[in-house]
């Protein structure tokens, strides 16, 4: 179960941590698409001005109250940012009453109230305990979108459950619908009316009804998913066959590589020959110029060091 809201209860200056979780549901358990009827694929909708007659960015978007008379009033979100903010992440507890003081008529969403810190579990099993024991229910404000609305918390079974609440001026007032009250109804209708109530509730359990246009549409839905082919998702065996494929794509691209390899080696062996050429000796002119200059110099320095041998030694 998907939590929807993580909080707390605040009762007087105690803080129970808590989690709400839907406790029905509203669609019929398919997810429907807009799609194009031709090919299938998803319809968005764009932001248009009518008046410029042109798609708008959603930073362009403002929120707005026409009057009955025309008048548009468009709020900034200056103005907006001057309304009271909503407590968020916390239901505050306002009273208990009576659970049979609250018209069904104003209850909305239910939601089951999970505890979300073993600490504070004690907590918890007091407050449900103590709406059960004396048959009241806890009215209380949350934010469980934009804006604050009533709530409120009763014991069901062993948990504390939660359900939206309409503000008092939110409910409209039925004047003028109901049938004329001169209408009277005789002892005997009424009995036999009566009656026919008790025959048609023999053997009613509300846990064997069921929604007829959710079974159908998912049935409408599983026919044609059976026409039609799944869609192909790799096995152990497409992937053995992938990494042959792999293999052999390595094997060829190391095969083309190899030719390349070999030139480039050729080509690093000849510069490597060609510089060896350029350090071997020199042969002919070049080599017999070499080895005059060596016997000249070798000449010249025999000839210095026997004048230093025969200088005589100064007297002293």
């Amino acid at each position: 179960m998907q939590a929807v809201w993580r909080g707390v209860i605040s009762l007087g200056i105690i803080d129970i941590p808590v989690v709400l979780y839907k406790a029905t549901e509203t669609e019929s358990g398919l997810v429907l698409h807009q799609v194009h009827a031709e090919d299938g694929s998803r319809v968005r909708h764009k932001l248009w001005c009518e008046e410029e007659d042109r798609e708008i960015e959603y930073q362009e978007v403002a929120k707005c109250y026409q009057h009955p008379d025309g008048r548009r009033v468009v709020l900034s979100d200056k103005e907006l940012a001057t309304l009271p903010p909503p407590d968020k992440g916390r239901i505050s507890v306002l009273a208990s009453v009576d659970d049979g003081s609250i018209d069904p008529m104003v209850l909305g969403q239910a939601y089951h109230v999970g505890g979300a810190d073993p600490v504070t579990d004690r907590f918890y099993v007091l407050l449900r305990d103590t709406l059960r024991e004396s048959g009241r229910v806890a009215v209380t404000k949350v934010a469980l979108g934009a804006r604050e609305s009533l709530a409120v918390l009763r014991a069901h079974d062993d948990l504390l459950v939660l359900q939206a609440m309409s503000w008092p001026e939110e409910v409209r007032r039925p004047t003028g619908i109901a049938p004329e009250s001169d209408i009277a109804v005789r002892p005997q209708e009424l009995k036999m009316a009566m009656h026919l109530m008790d025959i048609l509730s023999e053997g009613f359990v509300l846990e064997e009804l069921h929604d007829d246009y959710r079974q159908v549409l998912q049935q409408v839905v599983a026919d044609r998913l059976e026409e039609m082919a799944p869609p192909h998702h790799a096995d152990d065996t497409d992937l053995m066959a992938l990494l042959q494929s792999s293999l052999e794509a390595a094997r060829s691209g190391r095969a083309d590589a190899a030719p390349a390899r070999k030139t480039a080696a050729r080509k690093t062996a000849s510069a490597a020959k060609r510089a060896t050429v350029r350090k071997e000796p020199a042969t002919g002119a070049a080599a017999a110029q070499k080895t005059t200059a060596k016997t000249t110099a070798k000449n010249t320095a025999t000839k210095t060091t026997a004048t230093k041998k025969t200088t005589p030694r100064r007297a002293s």
